[in-house]
């Protein structure tokens, strides 16, 4: 009988070092794609070529237009405050904060403990996207120095290279992290219905920060943009559809929600 436990518990110790080998090699491996990522990003970027001119003329062009009503969205929201409001816009509490940066982590560790690699892949473009858009848009608050709105200097305010929150309000972090996230979930599924529930978080995000006073029209846009234009990146460098046409698909049962592929 005890021949047989030690043969057991050797086995299960052989089995959870193979899975943690597999673990970390699966880890390495990501890490590896996510700094390649970012090169091929700054590689293209660089390159400058004509849909990149494109993409930095219609975002300047939307950009300006939101600043050139900043007041006006500003005064609208304030004039626009309510119960029903406070508790819709509450959105940016959960979505673009901090605890989206732990689902993130979440979908990720899933995917890698469970061997689920299509749900790791998610999880990984996810990070990419939220990451290098957000390293994008921590360069620029601090490099413009924005005052927010709430500072009540007025929208033209800016103090360059100013590390202090009330002055750094160009671009919004929420906006860039949710329409990262965002952009990768809808460009992983085929779901009409997902793809608009996605974006319409997103845009309620950027709403949020505007009806709280923490950020001006122009600067839910530009994160909006950043964020979108990297999950755009990430998911069709990195895309996990195959010749079989694979997709997320999330199932709802009464044990549990279950992330699988549909075929």
């Amino acid at each position: 009988m005890k021949k047989y436990f030690s043969i057991l518990f050797f086995s299960l110790i052989l089995f959870q070092q193979s899975s943690y080998t597999q673990v970390f090699e699966d880890v390495g491996n990501d890490i590896i794609e996510f700094l390649n990522t970012g090169k091929d990003l700054t590689t293209d970027f660089v390159k400058f070529d004509k849909s990149t001119q494109l993409n930095l003329v219609g975002s300047a062009v939307l950009i300006g237009a939101g600043y050139s009503i900043d007041n006006n969205v500003k005064d609208f929201a304030q004039k626009n405050s309510s119960t029903f409001n406070d508790g819709l816009f509450s959105i940016d509490n959960v979505y673009g904060a901090g605890i989206t940066l732990i689902g993130i982590g979440g979908l990720y560790g899933y995917g890698v403990i469970f061997k689920d690699k299509e749900v790791r892949k998610i999880g990984l473009q996810t990070i990419e996207a939220v990451g290098y858009s957000g390293i994008i848009e921590s360069i620029l608050k601090s490099a413009v120095g924005r005052s927010r709105p709430y500072t009540n200097e007025g929208k033209a305010k800016f103090r360059p290279f100013n590390f202090n929150a009330a002055h750094t309000s160009f671009p919004s972090g929420h906006s860039t992290v949710s329409f990262a996230v965002s952009t990768v979930l809808a460009n992983n599924t085929d779901n009409v219905y997902l793809k608009i529930f996605c974006f319409t978080a997103s845009t309620l995000v950027c709403c949020a920060r505007i009806y709280h006073s923490d950020h001006w029209l122009s600067d839910t846009i530009t994160g909006g943009l950043l964020g979108y234009f990297a999950g755009n990146y990430v998911s069709s460098k990195n895309t996990l559809q195959k010749e079989s046409g694979d997709k997320l698909s999330v199932n709802f049962s009464l044990t549990g929600v279950d992330l699988s592929l549909a075929f």
